[in-house]
């Protein structure tokens, strides 16, 4: 059962952002497994992984977070991964 699920909206080629989200969430530690159409993801914290689904629909990626602990909220998930993916490729990926 899923913890949250949130919609994000995308303008850039969706190779761009899986290449993008594969590199912040590997470089922190974490897992990314999928392509252009879906795939599953572990980002670790300091509090606990975060886990979750990902599936592509025409501009925008859905996001499923399946597991994560319960002090990070589903609304700091959110707003970090939107920060990250709108962002120039010099931000970090962080829920510290």
């Amino acid at each position: 059962m899923a913890k949250c699920n949130f919609k994000v909206d995308y303008t850039d080629p969706i190779e761009k952002l899986i290449d993008k989200a594969k590199s912040g969430i590997t470089s922190m530690g974490g897992t990314f497994e999928g392509d252009t159409v879906n795939g599953k993801y572990s980002i670790p914290t300091k509090a606990g992984k975060v886990t979750g689904l990902y599936l592509v629909q025409e501009n925008s990626i859905i996001f499923e977070i399946t597991d994560k602990p319960g002090i990070v909220s589903c609304k700091r998930i959110e707003n970090e991964l939107r920060k990250y993916l709108s962002s120039t490729a010099a931000d970090i990926l962080s829920f510290d």
